[in-house]
């Protein structure tokens, strides 16, 4: 799972000089975003040699002959974020098909790209790469004479996660897949360690939940902290309403999942008052054992995610502890 910028679209003519200073700072900020989580990008061989401006490359728009007046600090960020990549055409293996670099975006005639073409082929071959677009945004057929495949071109942080989301079916979604790519499609949330193991205990299996389990976590990792951590009275985070002081109520922390779709709740008083409930509600995160209690029901009676609040220990983040079909209750038989 990697990133290609789509050089195809460093083309200025007509660009304020806003525009660019805009378009590329996002661009830099979406690099550093996915260095920072571990994730590669790369870059085509021309992009820094290639005219973005009339006869101008990238770094002559800095030059007397340029008739823009961009911020200099935008030439320091753009040079910080571009000589450290590393140019795809040096990787090996290519991806099968790569001979054939016209392609067609969306309904747009096919022209020669070799960025996108890098990542259309490696989406057929069903390994997720992405395009870091400056004004394309979104999820596009992209055909070649070797086939099709829908590539995302990202600009923000929600297109960047949803990327990484699609990827678990493009990478052909199995246990291994959500493993492997949780802490990039979810990064705000925290997975205790070993929980990947439990993904067995939900009745009926990961393959009977995976669907539904995914969607969780999306939300989750949207807005569970928000969810446990703003004060009142908002009921969603687009509300506009008066902040008041203190930490949400458990009815209203309930109320704001009820209008995102996930049934969440705290087990009863009943179940912390007897080890034999509470220990297997129990985890610990980096030293602190945590009771979580907080759970999403995947199904009315079956299949639960336990969460917990976010600690210093987490990272600030909403704590995903424990994947099971259903702890023991007071009352089972």
């Amino acid at each position: 799972m990697s990133f290609v910028i789509d050089g195809s679209e460093w083309a200025f003519d007509g660009w304020s000089a806003d525009d660019i200073d805009q378009a590329l700072g996002h661009l830099s900020e979406r690099v550093d975003v996915a260095r920072s989580r571990g994730e590669n990008v790369w870059i085509g061989d021309d992009l820094q040699s290639r005219s973005v401006l009339g006869p101008l490359d990238v770094w002559s728009l800095w030059s007397e002959e340029s008739p823009l007046h961009l911020p200099v600090e935008l030439g320091r960020e753009l040079a910080a974020m571009l000589r450290p990549l590393g140019g795809y055409l040096d990787e090996e293996p290519w991806p099968d098909g790569m001979e054939f670099t016209r392609v067609a975006i969306g309904d747009d005639l096919p022209v020669e790209n070799e960025d996108v073409a890098w990542a259309h082929h490696h989406v057929r071959g069903d390994r997720a790469v992405a395009c870091l677009g400056l004004r394309r945004r979104g999820v596009f057929k992209t055909t070649t004479d070797a086939g099709s495949a829908q590539v995302h071109w990202i600009v923000d942080e929600a297109e960047h996660r949803a990327f990484y989301r699609a990827a678990i079916d493009v990478e052909r979604d199995s246990e291994q897949t959500l493993e492997r790519l949780s802490s990039h499609a979810f990064p705000d949330l925290c997975f205790v360690a070993g929980i990947w193991r439990e993904l067995s205990a939900f009745a009926g299996g990961y393959t009977r939940v995976r669907k539904d389990l995914r969607r969780i976590l999306a939300v989750l990792d949207d807005v569970g902290k928000w969810a446990f951590t703003e004060p009142p009275p908002k009921l969603q985070p687009t509300d506009e309403l008066p902040r008041e002081s203190g930490e949400p109520g458990r009815l209203l922390i309930q109320q704001r999942f009820q209008a995102v779709g996930l049934d969440v709740a705290p087990e009863k008083a009943s179940v912390a008052r007897t080890s034999r409930f509470s220990a297997p509600r129990e985890r610990v995160v980096d030293g602190r054992t945590l009771y979580c209690e907080w759970h999403v029901k995947i199904a009315p009676h079956i299949n639960r995610v336990h969460i917990h609040p976010p600690v210093p220990e987490s990272g600030e983040r909403l704590v995903v502890a424990i994947f099971h079909a259903h702890l023991p209750l007071p009352g089972d038989t």
